[in-house]
């Protein structure tokens, strides 16, 4: 294993960062099969102590798994893998605020490197990818890989509000004074007493704080190192969009193989299509409509849909 200053040698990392029901899994689908990349599964997740559990993944090379088998139930498949990266720094999945660079210790930084690096040794692969939810994370990702590179997956806020409310796991059930993102501004505070803090307000507010804060961190990475994806975008055209992942990421086509797995991964447009739930434009009616106007305009007009 090559080394540097820094610990094992990791080449420009990438990382899928989205709010959350923002489209992380079909982005993941499309480009997590280049075969250049290695990544985390639901073994690391389920067995965060036991690094060999990574070798698993290298399953989905093997040519049976070159059809739609490798999406089948049991088989290695991308994820979070908080459990993975709690080994690493314990506060990285649910912290009350975005993680920054001083967060980061030589000793945290240390086992975020030997993780990835033993992922990769394990899988056989140059690359590594990783996706997370949530806040940016992006200044104490730069801190531990400083050639990181990041892809930002946004979708429709109202979108993904309404996502948000059809969830037990969602903690915005649990009001503005207990869910993680701290308390919103008296401004917004003040809107919510308006709509008598509405769920639905709650998931809009939510939405705000959290593609606000990805925007304003991507916004201090250079040019090269970021990839913004719109999710209707993804929806509508999904192999331009896998295409430009891989571009961005400094990968090409290996000779077809790329190609040839986007021809097995379906992608349904859940703004158009009912999936677990309705589409949003069928659940939310024009007075919420016009509240998440008020609470979330400036957002929705930022990435083109207002």
């Amino acid at each position: 294993m090559n080394t540097t200053v820094d610990g094992p040698m990791i080449d420009r990392p990438v990382f899928v960062v989205g709010t959350g029901r923002s489209g992380l899994t079909p982005l993941m689908d499309l480009i997590a099969y280049h075969p250049a990349f290695g990544w985390p599964s639901q073994y690391n997740e389920r067995f965060p102590r036991v690094r060999a559990v990574s070798a698993l993944s290298r399953i989905v090379d093997l040519p049976p798994f070159e059809s739609r088998v490798k999406f089948a139930r049991g088989v290695p498949k991308h994820t979070e893998a908080y459990p993975l990266w709690a080994r690493c720094f314990p506060g990285f999945a649910e912290p009350f605020r975005d993680l920054v660079a001083d967060d980061v210790t030589p000793y945290a930084k240390g086992l975020f490197r030997e993780t990835v690096a033993e992922i990769l040794a394990y899988q056989r692969k140059p690359r590594f990818l990783a996706e997370y939810s949530g806040w940016s994370r992006i200044a104490f990702i730069r801190a531990i890989f400083p050639d990181a590179k990041f892809i930002h997956i946004v979708r429709d806020g109202r979108a993904v509000a309404h996502s948000y409310t059809t969830v037990d796991w969602w903690n915005g059930w649990e009001g503005v004074h207990r869910w993680r993102l701290g308390m919103p501004d008296p401004e917004l505070l003040d809107k919510l007493a308006r709509y008598e803090d509405s769920f639905l307000a709650l998931a809009a507010v939510y939405w705000k704080i959290l593609v606000s804060n990805i925007s304003e961190k991507s916004r201090l990475l250079p040019a090269d190192d970021f990839l913004l994806v719109r999710y209707e975008d993804l929806v509508d055209d999904p192999r331009k969009e896998a295409y430009r992942c891989i571009e961005f990421a400094g990968l090409d086509d290996e000779r077809g193989r790329f190609a040839k797995h986007l021809r097995t991964v379906r992608i349904v447009d859940a703004n158009r299509h009912r999936m677990r739930i309705p589409p949003w434009r069928e659940a939310i009616d024009p007075k919420q409509r016009d509240m998440f106007d008020d609470l979330a305009g400036d957002e929705l007009a930022e990435f083109g849909y207002a």
